[in-house]
């Protein structure tokens, strides 16, 4: 009669070690977070009694995945890119959204607002589906993403920079509406020149 009862509590013994064990192990998986999620969480826990500094953090959350992702892709282009031009539009579109990022970097921190630091998960698909296009359609490919991704922008900020009540996000945003209308002129002008459509 004992030895079923002793059977049966080794045999529960064995399952909850396996179970503990097996918690365990999914524990210790690093589970990575969206740079951009998390960004908006801290935010809302600083700014959650102030509709118009969540909006305003909500701003520069985007303008930041914005650079983040330009920049990123402009490496690519430098990579991928079949004709010089596109190679050279990649090359100053890198330069020009990571000197925006910093911009923004210290603008965020001075009024203490968190933003991604790294191309955020939406970002990174867009990254991985170009980098996989074939070498003779990149160019276009990119040309086209960017073109559509910078008009995007540009209403974007004339939106934001109308909307936010800050005078320096304000004056941000207003000058990067300038320079992304000469990144769109020249996008569209390689687009018209270099890229059969």
């Amino acid at each position: 009669m004992k030895k079923p009862a002793i059977f049966g509590k080794a045999i529960l013994s064995l399952a909850v070690l396996a179970l503990s064990f097996g918690m365990t192990s999914c524990k210790n998986e690093p589970k990575t977070e969206d740079p951009k999620e998390v960004a908006e969480e801290e935010n809302e826990a600083k700014f959650d009694d102030t509709k118009k500094a969540e909006e305003d953090a909500e701003i520069l959350v985007d303008a930041a995945e914005f650079d983040l992702q330009q920049r990123e892709l402009g490496k690519l282009a430098q990579t991928k890119g079949v004709s010089t031009a596109v190679k050279d539009l990649g090359k100053m579109m890198e330069k020009h959204h990571n000197d925006s990022f910093n911009e923004l970097e210290t603008l965020a921190k001075g009024k203490q607002i968190s933003i991604p630091s790294a191309i955020t998960e939406d970002g990174q698909k867009e990254y991985d589906r170009l980098n996989k296009v074939d070498a003779k359609n990149f160019d276009k490919e990119y040309l086209d993403r960017i073109y559509k991704d910078h008009h995007e922008a540009i209403e974007d900020f004339t939106q934001d920079g109308q909307k936010t009540q800050d005078v320096e996000i304000k004056a941000y945003l207003e000058g990067k509406v300038i320079a992304l209308k000469d990144h769109h002129d020249a996008i569209q002008q390689l687009q018209s020149t270099t890229v059969k459509k």
